[in-house]
């Protein structure tokens, strides 16, 4: 599925918005001020939802350059992965992750709707 068709764009663009959701349902498992009994099973679940949700935007940004994307839309969408997965393996017992995926998620929806919209002229070289 290489080239501008619209079931590769759909495609591709379901892959990128899979890993965005997995992301932000991963930091809402993670999510939590109060006591609750089922904490480390919580944190489990969330650390894996934020691993899946990364491999498939980092594998979404891939397919993102392959196609022929411009690089701001690769960029874009390879940020929340990045910076999400990234706090969250670093520091992922605070609340550093979710406050940076208010910038990084929008970025990320910001790429998607670029790598749909905009065209893919491949750039020979």
């Amino acid at each position: 599925m290489r080239g501008s068709s619209a079931p590769a764009r759909m495609a591709w663009a379901g892959t990128a918005a899979v890993g965005l959701i997995l992301l932000c349902l991963g930091l809402g498992q993670k999510f939590y001020f109060a006591s609750v009994t089922n904490a480390f099973a919580r944190d489990r679940l969330g650390n894996t939802l934020i691993l899946v949700g990364a491999a498939l935007g980092l594998a979404a940004s891939g397919w993102s350059r392959y196609r022929g994307d411009a690089l701001w839309v690769t960029v874009m969408v390879a940020v929340p992965a990045v910076v999400i997965g990234g706090l969250n393996l670093v520091v992922g017992d605070s609340l550093l992750p979710h406050s940076a995926a208010l910038a990084a998620v929008p970025l990320g929806v910001a790429g998607v709707i670029g790598g749909i919209v905009a065209r893919t002229d491949r750039i020979r070289s």
